[in-house]
């Protein structure tokens, strides 16, 4: 997980939190509000009712008492009028019956609102004339609740997509700078070198982005000049084109060849060697049998001539070649010049899970260039007698994390090889 979206789901996490606790208090507090409002709201009507039915029940007229009730409190906020005589005997009663409110039906279950009620008693001087109750509509107090939660939500909703938003912009802003920094590190790793890095705005980066463009400046230098000396050096150093050692029989017109390390009996790649080596004058058939002979083989490695990549039919024999996933694909250096589709092919066959090896390369500067962005696996050789040559080579192939085989050469002497940096040599399996 990146550090950007690391902080976007911390920040967002924090905001809900905020918000959940923001929402909860606003409820408690509206809730609370309409409930004292109702209260209010009540104690007002029942002293107006009071005043008006003392005049009723004094005349013992039951029947203006209803009609007056009817006309103050039919379709309000009261569902109930009760009317109690000093003996506590019902005078009059009256529930008023609503229209359904648009409310959840969840709601009530979630937060209670208590019926709100008033009490009050009516008197002629001395006289009690009885006890009059009215009763408050929950309906009307969910409905007004309903709306407060209903603004409260869609407001905090549309905030948190601003926030999101807006932190998602702040977070990759700020942190953009540290991406740029691994991308280039990431580049140093695969020895590819690009330019320098813009200096950010940020003070606390800045001092970061220098030391990585100057770590960048010293490592093309001396990646330059280690390369250019081996260019040098090779012209003076014999090239050795002996004849491939310890190949053993694999059937179907295949030989085998095994690789072990310096350090110890380990083997480190076995790769098969056509006996009839396979050129831009085979066909796609031809081709698409070795291939199949390499699929089907316990052997990981196939060695193939780099031409091959230029051939005519490449894209009918190409689909084969992609399914080696974990298997090899060793190139035999065997033109002066890499056909013109080479990298964009083989950066395809990387792409399918094909692991790359080159084999009998120029030592020069333009070759290492060219297999940078490629980063085989294997890079097989035929050491002669230079030592300092090929510790330097060794050292060049290692920083750019290859591993150094000798397929054959002069040197027989597996503590030489090791000595010189040569990580693995040709010998039959044990």
């Amino acid at each position: 997980m990146s550090l950007a979206k690391l902080l976007n789901r911390i920040i967002l996490i924090l905001f809900l939190a905020g918000a959940i606790l923001l929402f909860m208090l606003e409820v408690t507090t509206v809730r609370q509000s309409i409930l004292d409002q109702m209260s209010a709201n009540l104690e007002t009507a029942i002293t107006a009712l009071g005043l008006v039915l003392q005049g009723t029940l004094l005349n013992d007229d039951k029947v203006l008492a209803e009609t007056i009730v009817n006309a103050m409190f039919d379709g309000g906020f009261v569902s109930a009028v009760t009317l109690l005589d000093p003996d506590g005997q019902v005078l009059f009663q009256k529930v008023f019956h609503t229209a359904q409110q648009n409310v959840p039906t969840w709601l009530p279950s979630v937060i209670d609102m208590p019926p709100v009620k008033i009490e009050q008693e009516l008197t002629d001087g001395w006289r009690m004339l009885g006890t009059l109750t009215l009763e408050g509509h929950t309906g009307y107090a969910y409905q007004h609740l309903w709306n407060a939660i209903s603004r409260t939500g869609t407001a905090l909703l549309a905030g948190l997509l601003v926030f999101t938003l807006v932190i998602s912009w702040v977070c990759n802003r700020l942190l953009r700078p540290l991406e740029q920094i691994n991308q280039q590190l990431v580049k140093i790793r695969k020895r590819q070198f690009s330019g320098n890095l813009a200096s950010p705005w940020l003070q606390d980066l800045k001092e970061l982005v220098a030391s990585v463009n100057q770590l960048v400046s010293e490592r093309k230098r001396d990646l330059l000049q280690q390369r250019l000396k081996i260019s040098q050096l090779s012209k003076q150093v014999a090239i050795s084109n002996q004849p491939l050692q310890t190949l053993t029989e694999a059937g179907e017109g295949l030989l085998q060849q095994h690789f072990f390390s310096t350090q110890a009996s380990i083997r480190l790649y076995s790769r098969l060697i056509p006996e009839v080596t396979p050129s831009l004058d085979s066909s796609p058939d031809e081709i698409r049998h070795l291939l199949d002979l390499w699929l089907h083989h316990t052997v990981e490695g196939l060695q193939l001539p780099l031409s091959l990549l230029g051939h005519a039919d490449w894209t009918q024999f190409s689909p084969l070649l992609a399914k080696g996933r974990g298997k090899t694909l060793d190139w035999r250096w065997d033109q002066e010049h890499v056909p013109p589709l080479a990298q964009e092919r083989l950066a395809a066959l990387q792409e399918q899970g094909v692991e790359m090896a080159f084999s009998a390369i120029p030592m020069t500067n333009e070759t290492f260039n060219q297999l940078d962005p490629i980063n085989p696996v294997f890079i097989s050789c035929q050491p002669t007698q230079a030592p300092l040559y090929w510790n330097l080579v060794a050292q060049c192939l290692h920083s750019a994390g290859y591993t150094l085989l000798a397929e054959a050469g002069d040197i027989q002497d597996i503590d030489t090889l090791r000595n010189w940096g040569i990580d693995g040599y040709a010998s039959k399996e044990a």
